[in-house]
């Protein structure tokens, strides 16, 4: 038999059991509706990259399909002209004319491949992300790209990858000027994970003295990075040391 006190208790225990029970059930119920909200919105983020990866390409093929085709036919008649000038001051008109649509012309690839890389049609990945760092070189700023990758990432990884990389390439030669970036993209077999490495030396004398709050900020560029990091589900370390900052950007393969 129970005491009396033991039996108050019973009593209450029996009385907070339906609240207990709901409460337990609503918590339940709301981890899985996050759960499923946060699947939801990571599917719409998907969704909404890979739509502007399309219009990309789209952009990219009626550039080099539409004004590529002009521009030959231009030039295609600038020679015609060239050939039948006799006047040395048309001939050379016509002929710096004929040079700068060239020059033009250059540019129209160079912009078609920036916009859209054949290798992400393709699906090179080596070949992508070497020309990306060669492209994204400059007089200043030196990229040097490491790659050491055995299996093929999925499409939508590499581009996500391909356009993070450009992102933060970007950023990092615009406001930081370093003389090198280190990069590398490796992958480990055990984890079926990937690891996109970035290093460089931050305080170069040339830049301005580089503090964390500096690269918290940020706008249009910082926001699309976050987004492609939550969409590859990647994880972040960083380190800085003695100037030299270095960020890991681990995340999964498949």
């Amino acid at each position: 038999m129970l005491n009396s006190g033991d039996q108050l208790l019973v009593e209450i225990f029996y009385l907070l059991l339906p609240g207990i029970i709901l409460f337990v059930t609503v918590l339940l119920v709301s981890f899985f509706y996050v759960r499923r909200f946060n699947r939801i919105m990571r599917r719409y983020k998907i969704q909404k990259l890979a739509e502007v990866e399309n219009e990309r390409k789209r952009i990219a093929n009626d550039l080099h399909d539409f004004v590529g085709s002009k521009l030959l036919k231009i030039k295609s008649e600038l020679h015609d002209s060239l050939h039948k000038s006799n006047e040395p001051v048309y001939y050379n008109n016509v002929a710096q004319g004929i040079s700068d649509l060239n020059k033009f012309h250059d540019d129209l690839r160079y912009l078609v491949e920036y916009i859209y890389p054949k290798e992400l049609m393709s699906g090179n990945v080596r070949d992508g992300f070497l020309r990306l760092a060669d492209d994204m070189s400059n007089a200043t700023t030196e990229i040097i790209m490491d790659i050491e990758f055995e299996h093929q990432p999925s499409r939508n990884v590499m581009h996500q990858l391909y356009r993070l990389l450009q992102e933060k390439i970007s950023n990092i030669v615009t406001h930081e000027r370093p003389p090198k970036i280190f990069i590398g993209l490796y992958e480990t077999i055990e984890d079926k994970e990937g690891l996109l490495s970035i290093s460089y030396l931050a305080n170069h004398p040339n830049n301005s003295k580089i503090t964390k709050s500096k690269r918290r900020s940020g706008g249009r560029g910082l926001f699309i990075i976050k987004e492609r990091l939550k969409v590859l589900k990647a994880r972040i370390q960083s380190e800085y040391d003695y100037g030299f900052y270095k960020e890991n950007i681990i995340f999964p393969i498949d």
